[in-house]
């Protein structure tokens, strides 16, 4: 029956949309404050204003060794996350299956969570050339957060499942692509965007601790000792693009690995 009302519908955004208009309110809040921060201040050397470190930003990147600054750290970041990424996964897959592998790890594990990040990297400068400091240092972040997840995806691993594996007498490539991976992915991919944060964080103190030649680290030394806060802003806003940068593409890959494990179980099904 007609009641005399329209009926209409509310037309929302897609979602991507939303979240994109979000993180720019969210974005433009943050900078107003910190705009109205520097402004009470009043004192560029303690607090710079969003427009003096932007314009110091620019200017950082039409420097000629910026590009080769920041293809150093990169390097290094990403050397120390994919080293430590590969020996978490196999270091967790071991333990899985050979409890004395597990045993061995565990006190190791332990004590590189409970050490500061400092003292390992006051350490290390002893033993290893500062260039290969910030590697080593994310390597470290990175094992045991990639190692304690996938273990614990692994351990998580549906009982029936694994049951029904050993029943069909699934090979050990069936196994890991359609048990093991998918357990295990949601996991890892939630360890690597965590232990990425972490392995930037700790390269880029590494680097500056070890006052490591042609990385970001020696910026924001420099910027420090020189009481450049513009620049040592304007350095930590380079740092904070790149790890979100880094964080989005570990994203995407996740995304696709699933996507094409679930595209080879359907045709392995059929």
């Amino acid at each position: 029956m007609y009641n005399g009302q329209k009926n209409t519908k509310i037309k929302l955004l897609p979602k991507p949309a939303v979240i994109a208009l979000t993180a720019s309110v969210t974005a433009a809040l943050w900078v107003g404050i910190w705009a109205i921060a520097a402004f009470a201040i009043g004192i560029e050397l303690i607090l710079p204003s969003p427009l003096s470190v932007l314009k110091k930003l620019f200017e950082i990147i039409k420097e000629k060794d910026f590009f080769i600054t920041v293809l150093f750290s990169l390097l290094r970041v990403l050397g120390g996350f994919l080293i430590g990424a590969f020996f978490g996964l196999l270091g967790a897959f071991l333990s899985y299956f050979l409890l004395p592998v597990k045993i061995f790890f565990a006190p190791l594990i332990k004590v590189v969570r409970a050490t500061p990040v400092a003292s390992f990297i006051l350490i290390a400068v002893l033993w290893i050339p500062s260039t290969f400091v910030p590697v080593f240092i994310s390597f470290l972040m990175v094992f045991p957060i990639v190692y304690g997840n996938v273990l614990t995806g692994l351990e998580n691993t549906d009982i029936l499942l694994i049951e029904a594996s050993k029943m069909y007498r699934f090979s050990v490539r069936k196994k890991t692509m359609f048990l093991y991976l998918p357990s295990v992915l949601p996991y890892f991919a939630s360890a690597c965007i965590t232990a990425l944060g972490l392995a930037w964080k700790s390269s880029v103190a590494a680097e500056v601790l070890s006052v490591t030649k042609k990385s970001i680290g020696e910026k924001l030394f420099l910027s420090n000792l020189y009481l450049e806060s513009a620049e040592l802003l304007a350095w930590t806003v380079v740092v904070i693009l790149l790890s979100i940068g880094m964080e989005s593409l570990i994203k995407i890959i996740a995304i696709q690995i699933k996507k094409i494990t679930r595209r080879r179980y359907e045709r392995d099904k059929s």
